[in-house]
């Protein structure tokens, strides 16, 4: 019964979102601006003459010279927050009643018996309840809804604080929220139209299918809530950017609305793909912490054009210039975030490793993409004209070098959906099915990653609107001398490195060099603020700290991800009990496989003792598990992570000589690829954290 109150509670979305969508709507709006003008454009003056005491008294009409008069406010509808917070609690009612669909094992639901099984741990069915494409797409509903009230109360706290609002700012806010109602009810109906997941079936089976084996991990169900929240993000960010657009809004105020979601969407977009490559790394059948198939580069390019908006909407809120496009990456974010998960949701590509449950046909998802951004982009191609640079800036400037960064962030990303879609235009055009792999990705990039690497490097030490070349070369001399001094000594020291790999290490440590010389800089060279040197570093603030720690992040993943991929070894050999394997600095003993009952699957567990300099360091435990309901293995491999690298181990089956198949690899610098994401996604946290503190601070509330 509660999975019908689910149904309930979402077509009650439907209606919510649409109401909303006209409750806010200009021409609602509109109308009551007129009857409010009507009604207080005029005054009645009473007029006393005489002397004798006798009151005359007369009705004059005269223009109201109330302040703000001229600029009469666009009545705002009083439940701002009423409304969100409804269509909140219906979301949360609606995914709440999937859930428990899953936890009960109710397979009388069809999404139910497709992905679960009464087998299935408990944790791995309520992460059942977002694999499949009813319950993500009603995940992805409920983020919005979620994003929906977070937009409201930023709104709401704004008006209390702002003693009088404008019409044109009530028009943009009435906006906003009546495109983000839109979207969630064009949201809500897709999930519907193509994938309800509270549809019944008359006659239950007595169990399920049993769910993806390569579904059942912790971090894949991790993933899930995080990207869909980069996803709500993305559509704030749209709805924001077209609501600039109807309005002429392209301003400092709008890129300050923008900024806590900008950063925000870039943060659980980044989370989403640090949680997907180590997934990627830790699974024997993928081999590698990036894969370019269509899971990752639908999680990439998003990412992308939101670092590119990072820094458009950075030097709009600084300068009042790049309105145009600003505007045009904020629409773009979203339009390339819903087609990759149109992409990946439907079977366009066919199978992929990451979707082997059902899927549907995704007709609606396609339809309401077409509709929603063929609007979206003609509106921009109307608007776009009208919003000409008042401000002008210098060829040589940080507004120079952050607008070609975003450029070569949008080529880097045009070039990933190209190579994600090109293998789907073949298949139209003459029916062959062909797959891009690393080696097209490689060859197309180089050419636009090189130089946007070697830009990344001047963004700490250019001066806004104009500089001097001779004045950065003064600031720059020293990152020059030590990122040469890195390259002279990675090519002495490996004479055979081929040119590819130490480019790359070299411009990591360029950039590296830049981040950290500007740092010392502004740490120690500037004057002493009566208490010590160290004082700077609370005068640099946090939008400083967040990208010179996202700068150093980038240069560490580059290079380790470098290095592991030029010095990696690679031992491949039939093993016996008590056999040892040298690899690296590491040397393995085999000591043997046990077969183990899991809580849904049968396991061959082998048993390494990882030994440095004679020591032992760790024991490792790949495995090879058996899930008897779909009838499929998986090889989990076991990873122990170094201070100068890591080992990877994984097992197969028997060989010919009685032996088992053993596979170990060392990558040297491999834990620089995760520090370096970690150290992006800490910046990302300390802009956000730190405006929620200093808010915080500003009310009066305890920072505790």
């Amino acid at each position: 019964m509660l999975a019908e109150f689910g149904h309930f509670a979402l077509l009650l979305i439907l209606v919510a979102g649409f109401s909303q969508a006209l409750l806010f709507s200009p021409l609602r709006l509109h109308a009551g601006r007129i009857v409010a003008s009507l009604s207080f454009g005029t005054k009645t003056v009473t007029a006393v003459s005489g002397n004798s005491g006798n009151e005359a008294r007369s009705d004059v009409h005269e223009p109201d010279t109330t302040p703000h008069s001229s600029a009469l406010p666009t009545p705002f509808p009083n439940n701002l927050i009423a409304l969100p917070l409804i269509i909140l609690a219906l979301g949360i009612l609606s995914q709440a009643a999937l859930i428990h669909a899953f936890v009960v094992s109710d397979f009388s639901l069809p999404i139910v018996a497709d992905v679960s099984h009464s087998s299935t741990p408990l944790l791995f069915r309520v992460g059942a309840a977002f694999t499949p494409d009813g319950g993500a797409m009603l995940l992805w509903v409920l983020a919005t809804t979620l994003a929906n009230i977070v937009f409201a109360l930023q709104v709401f706290r704004r008006a209390s604080h702002t003693p009088t609002t404008t019409s044109s700012d009530s028009l943009f806010i009435s906006n906003a929220f009546s495109i983000l109602g839109l979207v969630i009810a064009l949201l809500t109906l897709v999930t519907l139209i193509d994938a309800d997941p509270f549809l019944r079936v008359a006659v239950a089976p007595l169990d399920g299918r049993g769910m993806s084996p390569q579904s059942q991990d912790v971090l894949r169900i991790l993933r899930e809530p995080v990207l869909y929240l980069g996803l709500a993000g993305l559509t704030v960010i749209f709805t924001v950017s077209i609501a600039g657009l109807l309005t002429h809004k392209i301003d400092r105020s709008f890129a300050e609305t923008l900024r806590p979601w900008v950063i925000g969407t870039w943060l659980f977009l980044g989370l989403a793909i640090a949680i997907n490559a180590y997934r990627s790394y830790s699974q024997q059948a993928w081999g590698n912490w990036w894969y370019w198939d269509t899971a990752e580069n639908s999680l990439l390019i998003p990412w992308l054009l939101t670092t590119a908006l990072v820094h458009c909407r950075a030097v709009l809120e600084k300068t009042d210039t790049l309105k145009s496009w600003t505007a045009f990456l904020g629409v773009s974010a979203f339009a390339v975030g819903w087609f990759g998960v149109y992409l990946t949701r439907s079977d366009l590509l066919g199978p992929l490793t990451e979707t082997l449950s059902q899927s549907a046909d995704s007709t609606a998802l396609l339809v309401g993409f077409c509709l929603l951004f063929s609007a979206a982009y003609f509106l921009f191609w109307r608007q776009a004209d009208r919003m000409a640079e008042q401000k002008a800036f210098g060829f040589v400037s940080r507004e120079s070098g952050m607008f070609l960064n975003s450029v070569t962030l949008s080529l880097i990303a045009a070039v990933i959906l190209i190579g994600t879609i090109y293998p789907l235009v073949l298949r139209w055009v003459d029916g062959e099915n062909i797959t891009v792999g690393a080696p097209f990705y490689v060859e197309a990039l180089l050419p636009v990653v090189l130089p946007l690497m070697f830009i990344m490097g001047f963004a700490p030490v250019l001066r806004w609107r104009q500089d001097e070349l001779w004045l950065i070369g003064r600031r720059m001399k020293l990152a020059v001398m030590l990122s040469l001094i890195i390259v002279l000594f990675v090519s002495i020291r490996f004479i055979d490195l081929s040119p590819l790999p130490l480019i790359g290490i070299g411009l990591a440590g360029w950039i590296l060099a830049a981040a950290l010389s500007d740092l010392w800089a502004r740490l120690w060279h500037q004057p002493d603020h009566g208490e010590s040197k160290y004082r700077n570093l609370q005068l640099l603030g946090p939008r400083y700290i967040s990208m010179t720690l996202a700068h150093i992040g980038l240069a560490i993943l580059i290079a380790g991800g470098s290095a592991s991929a030029v010095w990696e070894e690679q031992v491949v050999l039939s093993a016996r009990a008590g056999q040892s394997i040298e690899v690296g600095p590491y040397n393995l003993q085999y000591e043997g496989v046990a077969l183990l009952a899991g809580e849904n699957y049968a396991t061959r567990q082998a048993t390494f003792i990882l030994y440095r300099h004679s020591l032992p360091v760790a024991e490792l435990f790949p495995e090879i598990r058996y899930y008897p309901i779909r009838g499929t293995e998986t090889r989990e491999a076991d990873i122990f992570h170094g201070r100068d690298g890591d080992v990877h181990v994984s097992v197969g089956d028997r060989s010919e000589d009685g032996g088992r198949i053993v596979t170990v690899r060392f990558l040297p610098m491999m834990p620089w690829v995760w520090t370096g994401m970690i150290l992006m996604l800490i910046g990302g946290s300390i802009s956000i954290l730190t405006r929620m503190f200093l808010r915080i601070r500003k009310n009066g509330v305890p920072a505790s």
